[in-house]
């Protein structure tokens, strides 16, 4: 079965959990659009994106 993946709505950082691994209580969308993979945090996009961490980002996440 194909991994279903989730977005945490205050980071944006794509999980197969149904709660964020970084918010804690935050729950997970299935409703997102578009992603990034963040490798190395200096780069341009990590910036424009204000990202911190390196992972799996959602573009947008709808409510």
């Amino acid at each position: 079965m194909a991994k279903v993946y989730k977005a945490c709505r205050i980071c944006k950082r794509l999980t197969t959990e149904d709660v964020c691994p970084v918010h804690g209580e935050e729950r997970t969308k299935p409703d997102w659009f578009g992603f990034l993979i963040i490798n190395d945090i200096h780069s341009q996009i990590a910036q424009k994106a204000d990202i911190k961490e390196p992972g799996i980002y959602a573009i947008k996440v709808r409510s």
